[in-house]
């Protein structure tokens, strides 16, 4: 039985991808982010990214925060009717704004240091709450911060790399970094511990990131891991930056894991204490139920019929859900899937996202999902380790 629809890729990374997909039932828009199994058997490397994303599933699947990407199931799906090719499926909550990194360089969001605020205490009570669980994300950086409907709200995403905290091995045993590199805070680089102190350099460098639309380091290759992991310097604190904010970098980017701010000394820094929590019940209400929510009256052509208005109107509204370009999906854009009705895997049931949809369509009245994967382009700061 065909559930739901795959449409449009928006986002293609070292993990898979992810594509924004329609449930055939009753509307639902989400993002699918999706591995392939059979790939995995062929190749040594995808068979990491099937690890990652097992990984994510089993990590989301645990949490519930107004502040990260929302886990709405997980399946295997079966897409070509002649062969036995399958996808490893993780069903996610679909915010429609894309990622920071996007904002800061395409249209110069954070020069309202308001709007920086706002997206920081985001990011940071989002830590606090894995932090609380002992879990540490590894990969903050743009990309892994979606917008929501609500510009000044944004949400953690992409936890394939997220683990348990971690700590020096007293025989010197060394850990394996996780992460993208110009993000890694120097213990990380060294190979010494990755926790909860890590996390917050991470974020140091995202809020450089978004100020200046450019990764806190300048890649240089091996010489700048070289300079993050073994020198002394700090990256460049941005001069547009504000007194506060510059002394919030401050309590972020110490070399020290030690001497770094924890998350709830953050939350109570001057630079945050401005920002009023946003209602996460009220931002969830706002996220698109369905691709008809998608208003658009300036696609309406006189001459035309009501069904036919209809239609190219919904066509025009689900070419927007892939980005701010209008991009229409065509017939043969979209895949349909097919799926094991209550196949098990790893924990998680079709059946578990097909509930999952209907109990939360009554209780939130929402449907949103990722907006986006991780390019793989320069030396260091898209590859994850």
């Amino acid at each position: 039985m065909v559930s739901w629809v795959r449409g449009k890729c928006i986002g293609r990374g070292s993990f898979g991808t992810v594509n924004v997909a329609v449930d055939r039932f009753n509307g639902d828009v989400f993002a699918v982010k999706s591995v392939d199994r059979n790939a995995a058997l062929c190749h040594h490397m995808p068979a990491i990214q099937v690890e990652c994303l097992e990984n994510e599933i089993r990590i989301l699947r645990s949490l519930s925060s107004p502040y990260i990407v929302k886990y709405l199931g997980d399946d295997v799906s079966y897409e070509s009717p002649t062969t036995s090719s399958s996808c490893r499926n993780l069903y996610l909550e679909y915010l429609p704004g894309g990622n920071v990194s996007d904002l800061a360089t395409t249209l110069n969001a954070y020069a309202d240091e308001n709007t920086l605020r706002s997206h920081t205490y985001c990011i940071v009570s989002a830590l606090k709450y894995l932090h609380s669980r002992n879990i540490v994300h590894c990969d903050v950086k743009g990309k892994n911060v979606l917008v929501g409907p609500n510009s000044s709200f944004v949400k953690l995403a992409d936890f394939g790399a997220a683990g348990e905290a971690t700590v020096s091995d007293t025989r010197g045993v060394k850990i394996l970094p996780r992460g993208s590199p110009l993000w890694m805070a120097p213990e990380v680089v060294r190979g010494e511990s990755q926790g909860p102190e890590s996390d917050v350099w991470s974020l140091g460098c995202t809020i450089i990131e978004m100020v200046t639309g450019k990764p806190a380091w300048e890649d240089f290759g091996a010489n700048t891991l070289s300079r993050i992991g073994f020198s002394d310097e700090l990256p460049r604190f941005p001069t547009q930056l504000s007194e506060l904010g510059r002394d919030f970098l401050d309590k972020c980017l110490r070399r020290e894991p030690g001497e770094r701010w924890s998350c709830d000394q953050l939350l109570k820094h001057p630079f945050l204490q401005s920002v009023s929590p946003s209602d996460a019940n009220t931002v969830a209400e706002s996220s698109p139920r369905c691709v008809l929510d998608w208003v658009n009256s300036e696609f309406e052509e006189e001459g035309t019929s009501d069904d036919e208005k209809l239609e190219a109107s919904a066509r025009e509204r689900m070419g927007k859900l892939a980005g701010s370009s209008g991009a229409i999906w065509e017939p043969n854009g979209w895949v349909a899937v097919r799926g094991g009705d209550d196949e098990v895997v790893e924990g998680g049931t079709r059946r578990q996202y097909l509930n999952s949809v209907s109990s939360s369509a009554s209780t939130e009245g929402g449907r949103g999902g990722i907006g986006g994967g991780d390019e793989r382009n320069g030396h260091l700061q898209n590859e994850n380790v």
